[in-house]
This record gives C-alpha cells, structure tokens and sequence, in this order.
C-alpha cells in the first residue's frame, strides 16, 4: 500500500513542517551572519605587517569578547552581568620578556630593574585587542609610549604661571647684579622656595619625612606660590637622599636653586625693598596649627597678606590645598575659574611641577598600560605594615592571614564595580613587607590559596606586583629605632640603594594613583596616590591591623573616603 508514503508526503508540506523549516533555514542564517562577523573581524588586520619582518602577523585561534555594543539593566537584579567575551584574534608573534620591558636610559641617569614577571602573567588574561595593542605600543628602543602628562582637565592655569615664573628669574638675575634700577617701571619680585635639608640637632630626623610629606609640603608651598605671583623654587639636600633634580624632571618650570645663595642674597640687608628675606617652619604641624598659619583672618583670608618678604623659604611637610578649598570664600571660585577644583587640584599641580626621570617613567607607563586597558579591573591594595619589616625582614611576621581584610575588601568591591568588559581582574600590591609580598604573589601558583583568599573568582584575578626594591625614603630616621650602632649605619648607608629605594617609592606611588580603585592605609603614602588619582571617588581608607574588625563594607557605594576626610590623616591635605 502507498497510501503511508502519500501521508508522509503531504505531511513535508504541512504547516508544521514548513514552520521548522523556516525555523532551521533563520538558524543557518543567522550563523552565516555570526562568521561573516568573525571573519570580517580576522581580515580586518590580517594583513597588517610586522615591524620586524615586514610578513602580515600570525594569529592564534579565536577568543571571543562581548560586543562594544552590547548592554543590560544593572537595576534588573534578576540579569546576570555576562562575562566578557573575546572574538579578536591574538598576535601570537608578541614575545615581551621582563627583561627587555624597560630600556636602559640613554642619558645613563637611574633604570630600574626589570618588571616583575607578574605584570606579563596578568597581560595574557587581557583582551585579545589590549593585549595586541600592548604588544604594538612596545617599542626596544624606548618602551611604551609616555602619556604622563596627559591631562586635559587642569583648566588655563599654567601658561599665565609660566611666563610669570619665567619673568621673575629674569628678574633675578638682574637682582643678583644689582641692578635696582632697572626695576623703575616694575614691581618688587617675589620667590618661595620648599626647602628640605637635614636637621643637626637632631640627626635621628631628617625633618621632612617620606615621600609622601615631602610632596605635601611641596605642592602646597606651590599653591601658595600661584595664588600670590610668587616664583617657585625647590630643593632636597644632596644625599637626603638624592637631590630633587636626580628623581624629578621639571616638565614647565625651572623650579631649580642654590639655597644658600638665595638665602644670602636676601638677607644680606643691601637693599630694603627689593631684598627681604623670612623663614617658615611648619614642619609636622598639626591641623589647628596649620589653619592659623594659613587663615588667620578667618575664611576671607588673602594669602598675599600672610608674609611680607620678597623671598619666604619655606620648611614644610604638611599640605594645606584641599583645606583651602574647604575653608576659603576668596579662593574656590578664583580658582575654578582657572580650571583648578578640590578635585583635580592636587594631581595638576604634581604633574605640571614635576615628572619622574625617564628610566622610572618608562617601568610606570608598562604597568599603567595594563591598568588602563578596558578589559582589566584594577585595584590597587597598599599596604603600610611597620618600620621594622624594612630595617628587620629576618623577623618580619606579616602574611595574608594577618592582613585579609585587604583581600576581602579587594574582594567585594571587584564584585560591585566589575562590569562585562572586565574580562579579567588584577589586583596590584604595595608594601614595605617582603614577606607579605611573597605571599600574596604565590597566590598565583597556589589555586587552591587563591580561591581561599579570592573566592570563586579566584581564576579570573591576577595578583601584580612591581617586585622593586622596598626602603624608607627616610630610612635614617627610622634606622635610630632598630639599630644600636646608629651613627654608623648613618654615616655609611650606601647611595645607590637609597636611590633605588626612593625612585621605588616614587614608582609605586605613581602606579598606586593609576588603578581603577585603591585601598590605602591610614597614611601619607596612599592618601598622596589618591589626590593624584583622576577620581576624587576611588578610594577607601582601611584601618590598622588592630582595628581591622571596623573595615568598612566595600561593596557599599559610600564606602569611598572623600578628599575632605583624607585631608585630616597624616601629613594634612
């Protein structure tokens, strides 16, 4: 009998199946039109040369990435943000090693050792389009491109100082030659200058602190300086450490000066008008003190009328910038008409004085690179433990056991704030414990550690560290606690670590104020990172290791410390 057959037959052109077809024939589609994406995505750089061999670029099998264009309601708790996805094809041709990261300096001034090997563990987890742009960006010769000065926030400020700071040493030659005369049609110039040196009545301090207080005092006289049309000038004692010239390049001013002979100029009583001198001393004031100095006419305060010399030198590590913001009723809006707010005034200020030297600006822009990329979550955990894990490492007790609130906290602000494009998170670690730092480096090795510590996303995070020498900026000032023969471990502490030690501090502060997210200590150290962050909301402050049941909740969104509360912590804001 045929008539089954016939049954099937009608049965192909029923309804029912020519609704399947039509549902296989939109499935077959739209996979035609996902491979066309694809590869349109491969030919799209297929053919882009290398630079070395002039052959177009291998490629590794695919990733797949979500797409730019793709978005979910953060409100919708019952959406789950999807992980990032990786369609680009990885240059497989890329070989960085440590070893060659950073180039030596042409100038022969200071190069750091080579990044630690961390910082390619975590690049390999990137995106396939950051890791090849990485990859591009690096050249032999000079590393990655330098973008340190790349800010366009900082309002119109800066040309206006230049001239006039550029004017006032043209007047102080002519000062220097008494030529008083030639000043008939010009008023009296005035200077400021930050001035650290050691203090010989006290050869256990320094007297201006680490690096942290040493830059508080320095932007701050700074500030001063721009509100009162005085030229700025700066100096650090040789060998207090380094000098100032051998750890910062001066990007628009000459900020240079012999202070002895500034010193002795004006106060050399030759010329009442012109040639006046005043010291200020506001070393470790604390906040009453310092609002007196600044304000003593109360919140309408005009800086200009505060001192009456031609040339202040000014001994200070303690800042006064966002405090004039808050207590001020002259300056904010003065100020915010340049361009300068409580927000960005700290970090513009930093950058237009002052910019590491060209071997630590080179190791920076290899790990800000990676920070900066937008598949990578970072968060940055600095850690203050004690002097005597830098002057005692033998005895050094700290672990991620003692310190896991830092974790923990990295932990749950990386689930608040990772979005879909975070394909991958680091978390990067500052400390002056080596131990600590060992520890929380084998974490990358150790899963099972790692998930102990990081939870279930344990393989998605990456744990980076600079892996740079670890010293005190001021470590003579601390060496009188630890070390019985004092005078001489003073008298013979070797130069070339300090300057390594010093750039380190400067490196990893740098660093610390370019990831996404902080947590600091209740210190200078990380506080500085934070006023020279992009954002005045990406900070939170962690207590000390006996407090550590009052760290805040990190997930909340009010968790983040603001300037105003920074800017009462150690070395004042």
């Amino acid at each position: 009998m045929a008539a089954p057959y016939q049954r099937l037959s009608s049965a192909a052109e029923s309804p029912t199946f020519r609704y399947r077809l039509a549902k296989w024939l939109t499935a077959v589609s739209l996979l035609a039109v996902v491979m066309m994406a694809g590869g349109s995505l491969v030919y799209r750089g297929a053919g882009k040369l290398s630079s070395s061999s002039g052959m177009a670029e291998p490629f590794s099998s695919t990733r797949l990435t979500t797409s730019e264009n793709h978005s979910f309601d953060e409100t919708d708790p019952t959406i789950v943000a999807p992980k990032a996805l990786d369609l680009a094809p990885k240059n497989t041709s890329c070989r960085l090693q440590v070893e060659n990261l950073v180039p030596a300096t042409p100038d022969g001034s200071y190069t750091p050792p080579s990044p630690d090997h961390t910082l390619l563990r975590a690049l390999d987890h990137a995106a396939s389009e950051d890791y090849n742009s990485y990859c591009e960006s690096w050249n032999p010769d000079t590393g990655f491109p330098d973008t340190m000065d790349s800010n366009d926030d900082c309002g119109t400020w800066q040309d206006k100082y230049k001239s006039l700071h550029e004017q006032r040493l043209e007047q102080l030659e002519r000062l220097k030659a008494g030529d008083f005369e030639s000043f008939v049609h010009e008023g009296v110039p005035d200077y400021v200058s930050y001035l650290c040196f050691e203090d010989p009545s006290n050869r256990a301090s320094r007297g201006c602190g680490g690096l942290a207080d040493r830059m508080s005092g320095m932007i701050s006289v700074f500030f001063y300086a721009l509100l009162t049309d005085r030229a700025y000038l700066a100096h650090w004692q040789d060998a207090n450490p380094v000098l100032l010239e051998d750890l910062f390049e001066r990007p628009n001013i000459d900020w240079s000066f012999d202070p002895d002979e500034m010193r002795n100029l004006f106060n050399s009583n030759t010329n009442s008008r012109f040639l006046t001198y005043e010291a200020l001393n506001s070393l470790n004031q604390k906040w009453g003190p310092i609002g007196r100095m600044m304000f003593p006419q109360g919140p309408s305060q005009n800086f200009k009328d505060l001192f009456n010399a031609s040339y202040v030198e000014w001994r200070s590590n303690r800042a006064f910038v966002i405090r004039t913001f808050q207590d001020s009723t002259l300056y904010p809006e003065k100020l915010a008409q340049v361009g300068l707010t409580k927000d960005n005034a700290f970090r513009c200020i930093t950058d237009f004085l002052f910019r590491p030297t060209i071997g630590p600006r080179r190791f920076i822009n290899a790990y800000k690179q990676l920070f900066e990329m937008e598949s990578v979550l970072s968060i940055g955990l600095q850690i203050r433990t004690d002097d005597s894990a830098i002057m005692n490492p033998e005895k050094d007790s700290n672990t991620l056991e003692k310190w896991d609130y830092f974790i923990k906290c990295a932990n749950d602000l990386r689930d608040a704030k990772r979005q879909p494009h975070h394909k991958h998170v680091v978390y990067f670690l500052i400390t002056d414990s080596a131990k600590l730092r060992d520890d929380f480096v084998s974490m990358n090795d150790d899963i099972s550690k790692r998930r102990q510590y990081v939870g279930d996303q344990a393989d998605d995070v990456t744990m980076v560290v600079t892996g740079l020498p670890i010293e005190h900026i001021e470590s003579k000032a601390i060496q009188h606690k630890y070390i019985h023969n004092n005078t001489q471990a003073m008298e013979h502490q070797d130069r070339a670590q300090m300057t390594a030690g010093v750039n380190s501090a400067v490196i990893e502060n740098w660093l610390l104020s370019y990831t996404d997210y902080r947590l600091i200590s209740r210190q200078g150290f990380g506080k500085l990172a934070a006023f020279h962050s992009k954002n005045a909301h990406t900070t939170i402050g962690m207590p000390k290791n006996d407090r550590k049941e009052h760290a805040v909740d990190c997930s909340n969104p009010h968790s983040f410390i603001s300037y105003d509360t920074l800017s009462t912590w150690w070395s004042l804001g």
